[in-house]
């Protein structure tokens, strides 16, 4: 895919996230951090912390790999989490983005990364890089995927986690993952306009907004 087209509100799109930096998910929540995971070497991931719960969305196959954005199947898995988790999350955070020592830009051989913090509906902060596996912006990196690894308990996203996990010098168990049902991929033909509503009815009958 070219490099342009490679961005965080493309990539939640082909995973049904209805937008990277504005998703209701976060806007309408007193707080919520969102991590989006870009690796080199397998499917992106993005995370949604909120005080009660977190979201785990995983694409099944790497987006980067398209010759162009497209929805991809994905992986969803949600858990609660108690506050004081929530709390630790940011007081983890905060100092590793002050000065973050990640390394920006798009990378052959690492994980790329985009973080948001919201506060009251408002976006916060916004930051991003790619973590190796030293210094504190990794090290929150990896305590994000630890968290959210044991917050949820579908099998493809702890897997995905503990993939990702690795590039930044962590390592998580993995699961045995149950046998998936078949899956028919249809293409839709058609003027973009079109294509995009008839998209859009879909995701919102699959996802249960409707």
């Amino acid at each position: 895919m070219k490099t342009d087209a490679y961005t965080p509100e493309a990539i939640c799109k082909c995973m049904g996230i209805a937008s990277f930096d504005d998703d209701p998910a976060c806007t309408e929540s007193a707080e919520a951090i969102r991590l989006l995971l870009m690796p080199s070497f397998h499917p992106e991931i993005c995370i949604t912390f909120m005080p009660d719960k977190v979201s785990v969305v995983c694409a099944r196959a790497m987006i980067w790999r398209q010759f162009e954005p497209s929805p991809m199947l994905a992986d969803r898995s949600e858990g609660g989490m108690q506050p004081a988790t929530f709390a630790g999350l940011l007081g983890s955070m905060l100092p590793s983005v002050t000065s973050p020592d990640a390394v920006p830009g798009i990378t052959i051989d690492g994980m790329p990364t985009q973080l948001l913090h919201f506060r009251a509906g408002a976006l916060a902060l916004k930051v991003g890089g790619n973590g190796g596996k030293k210094g504190d912006y990794s090290a929150f990196i990896a305590h994000a995927i630890a968290v959210s690894w044991d917050s949820i308990s579908s099998a493809y996203c702890r897997n995905a986690l503990a993939e990702a996990a690795e590039y930044v010098g962590k390592s998580l168990p993995r699961l045995p993952e149950p046998q998936r049902k078949p899956v028919v991929e249809t293409v839709v033909l058609g003027l973009e306009e079109d294509r995009a509503q008839l998209m859009e009815a879909l995701r919102r009958k699959y996802d249960g907004s409707q």
